[in-house]
């Protein structure tokens, strides 16, 4: 058996559309990573399934001291569970900022198709560029590109993603991005293991060992192959290389992704707040640099305070994630027993609790108190 199923991106005309089928034992989660290939999105943000009035999506620690926040699990929610009548209507939203909102359509359950594999059938135009801002930014962009001599037109052309067309749509594309990822977009007990092979890992030992045996040339072949092999690697080994020089230069691109998420460049800033604190803890375990990590911290917190002093008050969630960033910075801050970080940071430490007087969600009362901690004060 599969679902049927039509998705179309609202508010943008033409329509942006597509019709796929899929397994109804996959999870949300696995829907989710299957909607990414068939629309031509890049996964690079979180997402959430509005069905009957239920969120689902997936757990994000900022909401847990949120009781009225009632989000299901989407990697342990079903889809047949909730979904199971044609002509059924649910949203999937992409991007929490730009809020990209998409209604998909129940629109035929066949019982006689037996492969669990998805299958993209039919759609229309290219979805649109990441981060380009929403349904306005989109328009934006697509009316810049077609004005020859439009002011703009020259750097939307170099934004835009290699080859952008949005009138481009390949079924043919789809389905071999789908098939290549077939294994992790089924249900998990339709996957067949490799038969007469069991899972191999490698341990540290294993890996001990077999450095052991290799040569310098090998060695040195082995380390280049990891620095192709992703950019994470490329960094991480510019850090032990380079040292205290690639660190510094590691910051400020991640200090940028931080800032973008609350003043970027170019529109309003998103408040995607788990991609920034994504961003700080993937420095931090690419450098091991626990004062530039504490500063990106900092950093994050100190854009968060001017946000709510330019755009006015926000929510219970956006004061409760500054707030537990500031209390990971006093924590840290008290476990250096030198009080060197005590001494870089304190101004802009107390810089932060005097800038917040006056406001609400009990944010500045937290911070005093949090500030109060440190164990430097005299």
């Amino acid at each position: 058996m599969v679902y049927r199923c039509r998705i179309e991106l609202n508010e943008i005309a033409p329509k942006i559309w597509r019709e796929f089928q899929f397994h109804p034992g996959v999870t949300f989660h696995q829907l989710h990573k299957i909607v990414q290939v068939v629309m031509g999105w890049e996964n690079y943000h979180l997402y959430e399934f509005h069905v009957n009035g239920q969120v689902i999506g997936l757990p994000d620690s900022t909401f847990e001291h949120m009781e009225d926040r009632e989000a299901l699990n989407a990697r342990k929610e079903i889809v047949q569970k909730h979904v199971h009548a044609v002509n059924t209507v649910f949203t999937y939203i992409y991007d929490l900022g730009d809020e990209w909102q998409h209604k998909v359509t129940l629109i035929n359950i066949d019982t006689s198709t037996s492969d669990p594999a998805p299958l993209c059938l039919n759609g229309a135009r290219s979805c649109p560029q990441e981060d380009a801002g929403g349904v306005w930014g989109h328009q934006h962009m697509m009316e810049v590109m077609r004005t020859p001599d439009h002011p703009e037109r020259d750097r939307f052309t170099g934004w835009a993603r290699e080859g952008f067309d949005p009138e481009h749509f390949s079924c043919e594309e789809v389905n071999q991005e789908l098939g290549r990822q077939k294994d992790k977009l089924i249900p998990k007990s339709m996957v067949k293991p490799p038969v007469g092979k069991k899972p191999v890992k490698l341990t540290k030992s294993a890996l001990n060992k077999h450095l052991k045996q290799l040569d310098s040339d090998q060695l040195i072949d082995l380390v280049k192959a990891c620095y192709g092999a992703s950019k994470d690697m490329e960094k991480f080994l510019a850090v032990r290389i380079l040292g205290d020089e690639a660190v510094q230069s590691l910051f400020q691109e991640y200090r940028k992704k931080v800032e973008q998420e609350f003043f970027p460049e170019r529109g309003h800033g998103k408040l995607r707040l788990q991609e920034a604190k994504h961003a700080i803890s993937e420095f931090e375990k690419l450098t091991g640099s626990v004062q530039y990590s504490l500063e990106l911290k900092l950093i994050y917190v100190e854009n968060g305070v001017d946000f709510t002093l330019s755009y006015g008050d926000i929510d219970e969630r956006f004061y409760y994630s500054m707030v537990s960033v500031y209390a990971d910075i006093i924590a840290q801050v008290n476990e250096d027993e030198t009080a060197e970080l005590f001494d870089e940071f304190e101004e802009r430490l107390e810089a932060v609790v005097s800038k917040t007087e006056g406001i609400g969600w009990g944010f500045h009362d937290r911070l005093v108190e949090l500030y109060a901690e440190v164990q430097w004060i005299s």
